[in-house]
C-alpha cells in the first residue's frame, strides 16, 4: 500500500492529470473555424483533437454528426459545416 506521502503525491498527480485533460489547445484558436468547432462540437461531447482523424475520416464523422443533430432537431447549416470541415481538413493527420 502507499505511505501517507506517496498517497498524497498520487492524489495530487491524479488531480493534475484530470485538470489537464479538460484544457485542450487547438490550432488557430481565434479563427472562425476553430471557434465554431469548439462551440458546435461540444454541445453533445468533449472536443476531439483535430489530429485525431484524417480529412476523409472527418468528412465521414461530420455526416454522422449531422445525422445525430437532425435527430435532436439541432440545426447545422451548410456554411457552418463547411467552415468546420475546412478547419478540420487543415489540421487533420
Amino acid at each position: 500500500m502507499f505511505s501517507g506521502a506517496k498517497a498524497l503525491l498520487m492524489i495530487l498527480l491524479s488531480l493534475f492529470v484530470i485538470s489537464c485533460a479538460g484544457t485542450q489547445t487547438i490550432p488557430e484558436p481565434d479563427s472562425p473555424g476553430a471557434k465554431l468547432f469548439q462551440e458546435r462540437c461540444t454541445q453533445c461531447h468533449g472536443l476531439p483533437g483535430t489530429k485525431r482523424h484524417t480529412p476523409e475520416q472527418w468528412d465521414h464523422l461530420l455526416v454522422m454528426m449531422e445525422s445525430f443533430m437532425q435527430e435532436k432537431s439541432i440545426e447545422f447549416p451548410d456554411q457552418e459545416k463547411k467552415l468546420i470541415r475546412d478547419y478540420l481538413h487543415r489540421h487533420a493527420l
